[in-house]
């Protein structure tokens, strides 16, 4: 009898260890920042185009503009200060839309949903000789009328570079301090 003794089966190897899968905590906390810091960046672009392309926000004390519409919805674009258009001139720009200009200038305040607030104090541009509608309304700008008409006042004298009401002695006299301008007024037509 022959007893064959059957030869022993191997046994596979035991398979390798799997290595551990990287951690889900670390590659959602890349993409979150990763997505927080894109939005960072489309939100400086962003505020940039807008202030770069705002003209009250690139606005400066002494340019020039052309300002249309009411007081409460104004149009306000700069312009060249030998311009027809032209109807104001920049006195102050300040740093804050809760800060008063004072005085009688006119202000603008130009409120944005993204990139900066402005405000502006606007001094007339008016020319001397020339009668202007003195009736209230909720127009910018003055505008220039026949002077018979019985609301209209006449520029008299206009003084660059003094502040000082002093120097409109026969008539009324309207000041700003920066930039230093009296503005001498008088009646459209003399009675």
């Amino acid at each position: 009898m022959s007893t064959d003794t059957p030869e022993p089966v191997q046994s596979a190897p035991a398979p390798a260890a799997a290595e551990p899968a990287p951690a889900k905590g670390k590659s959602i906390g890349r993409k979150i920042l990763i997505y927080v810091v894109g939005l960072l960046v489309a939100g400086g672009v962003v505020y940039g185009i807008q202030y770069f392309t705002s003209d009250a926000a690139q606005a400066k004390a002494g340019d020039c503009a052309a300002v249309s519409g009411t007081t409460s919805k104004p149009d306000f674009k700069t312009v060249d200060c030998g311009a027809a258009e032209a109807n104001y001139t920049i006195g102050k720009v300040l740093s804050s839309t809760t800060e008063s200009c004072g005085g009688t200038y006119d202000e603008y305040v130009e409120t944005a949903r993204r990139g900066p607030d402005s405000k502006l104090c606007l001094v007339p541009k008016l020319v001397e000789g020339t009668c202007y509608d003195s009736s209230k309304t909720d127009s910018m700008g003055m505008t220039a009328v026949d002077c018979g008409k019985p609301e209209a006042i006449k520029i008299v004298k206009l003084i660059n570079g003094v502040d000082d009401k002093s120097q409109c002695a026969d008539s009324s006299a309207v000041t700003f301090p920066e930039p230093k301008l009296t503005i001498c007024i008088g009646p459209g037509v003399e009675a």
